[in-house]
């Protein structure tokens, strides 16, 4: 506008100069606009008023001047000052029928400049140059955004690379840590020969973990000796909060039997409750984390089975048995509750071929099958049935068929951990 303005002078075209004035003038509201900081009004504004500021041109000059080309750069700026993908086909919409029905109606209305044919033809070159040279910046400057975005873009992926290798390789480092404190397998395999443990995080690291102790120790807990404490735990959380948690969970049952001396599954579960609770009282935050567990004892002299359990129940299936005993567990997780009640120690008389189990809720929570339903206890407990017979390495592989089977493409939502062990 600023251009046409001493241009339209030199032609005696002062008849358009008051036009030219109102069209600067719209336009010129965007700059106040702006001031305000009301961007997102500014640039629906500005659009709009683009629109308005050149329409009269196309009816006060006459045909073959070519200024109705003017809107084909307009056409292009929605990509370029939008961040809406229907802001942008709307506005584009727009500009192409504005357009055609200039074209179709321009000639309905005579113009109130008159110019001679060369004049006519000057114009249309003056519009024609300043149509290629708005397309051309507008244009430039997009693809100089577009370079500008791939080029941070790939600077962020490449802090973005930098720091999840990083925070990778901590997380690696923890797993070995939370890996130390689990009983090795050499140990498991020695006292509990018939045995597996399915153990599988949902990420690297696990707020499940299992644990093991051998009586008697030198001290001369349990005189009748040849004692063996195992568990299955799930601390709350999974991942990096659920690891951090199952440290102090770990620690809380190393101290109860260790130091303290307790061999009995209830008590152990009481003294672990209370280190636990203890351990998160020194926080300024009311923490309220904890574990579901399920804590047993074996004599492997007399088969005698003492079991205690916070939320996790045990399940016996007895040689050659057609149905899963289950012991329940208290209703009561090892943390701060309202209600915090003594745990019931279980005694348990089991036979040879008779096998138990220990879980975490991993397993029967697992979303999969044709309608992406959780699997659920029952299932579970028929799936352990159908396998029960077979031995522990191939239940452990069987487990891990169906979970896979089952989970399918979904998400794995929590971590698994699943023990069985033969009498």
């Amino acid at each position: 506008m600023v251009i046409y303005l001493p241009i339209e002078i030199i032609f005696n075209s002062v008849a358009l100069v008051p036009f030219i004035l109102i069209e600067l003038g719209i336009l010129v509201l965007t700059l106040f606009f702006n001031h305000k900081k009301w961007f997102g009004f500014s640039r629906i504004y500005f659009f709009i008023a683009c629109i308005i500021s050149i329409l009269p041109m196309m009816y006060v000059v006459p045909e073959g001047a070519g200024n109705e080309f003017l809107l084909l750069p307009l056409a292009l700026l929605p990509g370029l000052i939008f961040h809406n993908r229907w802001l942008d086909i709307s506005f584009f919409l727009l500009v192409v029928t504005v357009f055609y029905v200039v074209l179709e109606t321009r000639g309905l209305v005579e113009p109130i400049v008159d110019v001679t044919q060369e004049q006519i033809n000057f114009f249309r070159n003056i519009y024609l140059g300043v149509v290629f040279l708005l397309s051309f910046t507008i244009i430039f400057y997009f693809r100089t955004l577009v370079n500008n975005f791939e080029e941070i873009n790939k600077k962020k992926t490449l802090l973005l690379k930098a720091s999840n290798d990083e925070i990778k390789a901590s997380i690696n480092y923890a797993k070995r840590i939370q890996q130390a404190i689990l009983p090795p397998m050499s140990l498991i395999e020695d006292n509990l020969p018939q045995s597996f443990i399915y153990y599988r995080p949902k990420d690297i690291i696990a707020g499940d973990f299992y644990w093991m102790h051998l009586l008697p120790q030198p001290n001369g807990w349990d005189v009748d000796g040849d004692i063996v404490l195992f568990a299955a735990a799930d601390c709350t959380g999974h991942g990096v909060p659920g690891a951090m948690v199952s440290v102090v969970c770990n620690n809380a049952l190393n101290q109860s039997v260790k130091e303290f001396g307790i061999t009995q599954p209830s008590l152990i579960l009481e003294k672990s409750r209370d280190l636990v609770i203890e351990t998160f009282a020194e926080s300024i935050e009311n923490v309220q984390d904890g574990m579901d567990i399920s804590i047993r004892s074996l004599n492997r002299k007399t088969n005698e089975l003492q079991y205690a359990g916070a939320n996790n129940p045990i399940w016996i299936i007895r040689k050659n048995g057609t149905e899963v005993e289950e012991i329940k567990a208290n209703k009561q997780p090892i943390g701060k509750c309202d209600l915090m009640n003594p745990f019931t120690n279980h005694t348990i008389q089991l036979n040879k071929g008779d096998t138990i189990y220990l879980f975490s809720d991993g397993y029967a929570d697992q979303f999969g099958g044709p309608k992406g339903k959780k699997f659920k206890s029952k299932p579970f407990k028929n799936l352990l049935l159908s396998i029960s017979n077979k031995p522990l390495n191939q239940q452990k592989e069987l487990l891990n068929t169906h979970f896979e089977e089952w989970k399918g493409e979904l998400e794995q939502i929590d971590d698994v951990c699943v023990i069985g062990v033969r009498i």
